[in-house]
């Protein structure tokens, strides 16, 4: 049981990892077609995907590297 929430954590946390960055290229690219090239635009996104990003990554590494 122990292995299945480490196996899914860290499935979870490269799903997301992947997410991030497709999500990222495709806002990427919506901005660059804005008429001010995205000057004008708030990444409001990021307050909830970085954290959610950095929480999932420490979680993995703790889990990864805890002593037994």
């Amino acid at each position: 049981m122990n292995n299945l929430k480490r196996s899914l954590l860290f499935g979870i946390t490269i799903l997301v990892i992947v997410a991030a960055i497709i999500w990222e290229y495709y806002i990427q690219q919506w901005e660059a077609a804005q008429p001010d090239n995205g000057m004008s635009v708030m990444r409001v996104d990021l307050f909830v995907i970085y954290p959610l990003v950095i929480t999932l990554v420490a979680l993995s590494l703790y889990q990864l590297f805890r002593k037994k």
